[in-house]
């Protein structure tokens, strides 16, 4: 049972959508609570459809943006239609809490719980106002008021044409409230963020000493108290005084260089707008509210202090603003240069550039972060009606400018920049004839977010986000990452830059894992993040803490076992075993010890075969047969009833009937699987004879997106 699923993997969310209401309504059937199909199908909806896209964490906000924003805008239905909705949320968090699916980083349940009381109050005028309403629900409820059946095409038709000719009663305010909105972009889908690796950073104490010390922060505060409360004077042209430039150049350590020697020849400077390096650290105090122009002099905001005494908070809003610097880090004002492509894109691929280098597990070369950029340019720009001299001559300076921006964040201290061997996961995606090519597959997240269109997802890729390079990207890229290429430019964040990247993108509403913070999770809580987010080393390294904080590794790893015998569904149970057994010191002693398991051995002889430390043939009779119900019953969490119903139609006619008898008498530990399997594959085959296959069936009649189900 996973709780996450990229956009595309529509039928995979659908199977765990489907699995989570039916196990969901049948455990409120018991509890004798709300549990509305309809509602929790939104619920569900709502988060798959979200920038993080986990299923199982919710928040008292979440829970308020739901209720009073999604369902009134998206639902089809009046409010007395509705009017178990908080009571259908609760009783679904209840249920995720009550199996441990539920995220560790929720909000307590007994704080949403409080809220969901208040919220349920606003509910039913925030369902009955139009203005919350998208345009399609507007109308569809228009037609419902009307007394047509949204489900009737015919009828639809009609109220449709008569709306049209302005037939059908309405709220003109309203409607133009809706469309303004909606024309607005309120209400579109979030766009799906990248899944992150987990990253381990020291703590707080640790980085908050590092900021103190940080030559950027440093700058910043020998710069405001330069200025002063009094402030200093600027030129007509708005620019520093340059006896006041030569001596900011000393006094804050800009790396210029005061009528510096080119080619041979002096170049006088005569205008602060010469030294970069100060005009950077200028605009950047600029742009963090330190100083501020006023009447043509630079002056020192008073309610900057706070910030200036903090040096983490100031190291991480700087680094948080460097994407609206693009005319002080890509736009040489020095030699008459012009400013190139990545000026244009800089406020999209500064940041993407951070986020693209975040957490990846080895340092990653310059040159592929420099193709990406590079495609994105080609994308964003119409230059492909350029000769390839002229394209050259831009990739050139696309690169340049990449490495200008780099060692800028080298020299704030947000990444650091060394000259080393490639990983071979760098190698991974560029063809079978690259050295390495098999030995990682790894190729990817370069690109980050900034071109969603290029980035294909792969199972076993954790990132879920590799970049989709040409041709002849590739075929450089394969000379200059060879194995015996020898040493390369290579990039990582520091710290301190992984710590601000990580503030950002948490207040993104993205999912941004930290080794570590699952050292208090409830152990199934625990296994199920690791199976779903971690890598094996992370995974690993999280495991080791927990044991640690909870008696050890004797202690510990028996509490682990028994919440992965607890886990009411078969396919997480099997994803949480298998990422406990990898974290031990010998997981084949472990697996093999769990072999005649009552709850955990089909799961572990499954293991031990994947493994290919058990053949078939090493099997006894049972446990053949408990590993066939065990694949049954976990492809029916997975991909749903039809796919068992296909794959038992692969079985000969004269043999089926006794493989349901032993499939269901086989002494599996999981009950309610198996009387899923009877009651939604067996007996349905039985009743109808084999079904045909899903792509042959006659589809559904079709409804507003949003509606309920008509009975």
């Amino acid at each position: 049972m996973r709780t996450h699923f990229e956009p595309e993997q529509q039928d995979e969310f659908d199977a765990a959508k489907e699995l989570l209401i039916r196990r969901c309504t049948a455990w409120a059937n018991h509890q004798q609570v709300a549990a509305d199909p309809f509602i929790l199908t939104a619920a569900l909806e709502f988060r798959h459809h979200s920038v993080d896209g986990r299923l199982a964490y919710w928040t008292v906000d979440l829970a308020r943006e739901f209720l009073l924003g999604w369902v009134p805008r998206r639902l089809s239905v009046t409010a007395d239609d509705a009017v178990d909705a908080a009571g259908t949320l609760l009783t679904l968090l209840r249920y995720l809490r009550t199996t441990d699916l539920d995220d560790p980083a929720c909000d307590p349940l007994p704080e949403i719980e409080a809220a969901l009381t208040a919220i349920d109050a606003e509910f039913r005028h925030a369902m009955s106002d139009e203005q919350n309403f998208s345009i399609a629900k507007f109308w569809v409820m228009r037609a419902i008021a009307s007394g047509v059946d949204p489900t009737d095409a015919v009828a639809m038709t009609r109220f449709t044409s008569d709306a049209r000719a302005g037939r059908v009663e309405h709220d003109q305010e309203a409607l133009r409230h809706v469309i303004a909105r909606q024309l607005g972009g309120a209400g579109e889908l979030p766009q799906r963020a990248c899944i992150q690796l987990p990253v381990s950073i020291p703590p707080t104490n640790e980085l908050a000493a590092m900021a103190e010390e940080n030559r950027l922060v440093r700058q910043l505060r020998a710069l405001t108290d330069w200025v002063g409360h009094a402030g200093r004077p600027l030129t007509t042209t708005g620019q520093l005084k340059l006896a006041d430039a030569r001596e900011l150049v000393t006094l804050v350590d800009t790396g210029d260089t005061i009528d510096p020697i080119v080619g041979g020849r002096v170049w006088r400077t005569k205008s602060s707008a010469d030294l970069p390096g100060l005009t950077l650290i200028v605009e950047w105090a600029k742009k963090l509210r330190l100083i501020r122009v006023v009447k043509s002099r630079l002056v020192q905001i008073a309610k900057s202090q706070p910030l200036l005494l903090d040096g983490l908070a100031l190291w991480t809003m700087a680094i948080n603003t460097f994407a609206e610097l693009a005319d002080a880090v890509v736009r040489p004002r020095l030699y008459g240069h012009r400013p190139g492509m990545l000026h244009d894109l800089f406020e999209e691929i500064a940041p993407d550039l951070l986020n693209t280098i975040y957490g990846m597990p080895a340092p990653v070369p310059v040159v592929r972060l420099g193709e990406s950029m590079w495609t994105s340019c080609q994308a964003a720009f119409a230059i492909d009606d350029a000769d390839e001299s002229q394209q050259e001559i831009w990739r050139t300076v696309v690169g340049g400018d990449l490495r200008r921006i780099l060692r800028v964040l080298a020299a704030a201290g947000g990444v650091e920049l060394s000259t080393g061997p490639v990983d071979p996961m760098f190698r991974s995606d560029l063809g079978d004839d690259v050295n390495g090519g098999d030995e990682g597959d790894f190729g990817g997240k370069l690109g980050g977010d900034f071109d969603p269109e290029d980035d294909v997802y792969a199972e076993d890729n954790p990132t879920g986000n590799i970049t989709v390079l040409p041709p002849d990207a590739r075929e450089r890229l394969s000379v200059a990452l060879a194995a015996d290429a020898g040493p390369v430019e290579t990039v990582v964040l520091t710290p301190l830059g992984t710590y601000a990247v990580r503030i950002r993108l948490l207040a993104e509403g993205r999912h941004m894992p930290l080794v570590g913070e699952l050292s208090d999770a409830a152990p199934a809580q625990l296994l199920g993040m690791i199976a779903q987010y971690h890598t094996p080393e992370t995974g690993q390294e999280e495991i080791s803490r927990w044991l640690a904080a909870h008696g050890g590794a004797d202690t510990g790893l028996d509490q682990l076992l028994d919440a992965v015998r607890r886990c009411p569904f078969r396919n997480r149970a099997a994803a949480m075993l298998d990422v406990l057994a990898a974290a031990q010191p010998d997981r084949r002693a472990l697996l093999r010890r769990l072999r005649s398991d009552t709850v955990l051995g089909p799961i572990a002889v499954h293991h031990l075969v994947s493994d290919e430390e058990l053949s078939p043939d090493d099997l006894t009779e049972p446990e053949g047969l408990l590993i066939v119900t065990e694949q049954l019953l976990q492809l029916l969490e997975i991909a749903g009833p039809d796919a068992v119903r296909e794959s038992f139609a692969k079985v000969a006619t004269g043999e089926t009937r006794d493989l349901f008898t032993a499939v269901l008498h086989s002494g599996h530990p999981d009950t309610t699987g198996l009387d899923e399997l009877r009651t939604l594959v067996i007996e349905p085959l039985q009743r109808r004879g084999p079904l045909r296959s899903a792509r042959a069936r006659s589809p559904r009649r079709s409804r507003p997106p949003g509606s309920r189900p008509r009975s």
